[in-house]
């Protein structure tokens, strides 16, 4: 099942774009932002059809898609949340919801985002904010 939300993701284009991109793929929606060398993806199962588990945000930096290591996110609002970033992954089942939610409610509302893994950061524009089928 894994395999199949990988290769999902892997799917998504990598060109730069400078908003959200949506496509939808084997029940998934999936959400794509580009900004430079950073990109943060969103897999979202809104109607289970996964068991509503592998809803996550992938993280590439610098061309890096396997990080493992500490992440921060900080919004214009002033939310920063830090977690840490397994093979580029924050799951909504390993973070749980009292870090997943504020993550996705600024996510849901920010224009961009500051993004710190390890040593690099990186400003990613995301364009328009976007109301995210993810819960």
């Amino acid at each position: 099942m894994r395999l199949h939300i990988f290769l999902a993701v892997a799917a998504l284009s990598s060109a730069p774009a400078f908003a959200w991109e949506h496509s939808f793929s084997r029940g998934l929606d999936l959400y794509s932002a580009t900004d430079g060398r950073a990109t943060i993806r969103l897999v979202c199962d809104p109607n289970r059809v996964y068991g509503g588990t592998e809803t996550m945000m992938l993280i590439v930096l610098g061309g890096n898609s396997d990080l493992t290591t500490n992440a921060t996110l900080t919004f214009p609002s002033g939310e920063t949340i830090t977690a840490p970033l397994v093979h580029s992954r924050l799951s909504k089942r390993d973070l749980g919801d009292e870090v997943w939610q504020p993550l996705l409610d600024s996510l849901r509302n920010a224009a961009r985002v500051e993004l710190s893994v390890g040593a690099n950061t990186q400003t990613v524009d995301l364009g328009e904010p976007v109301a995210f089928s993810c819960i």
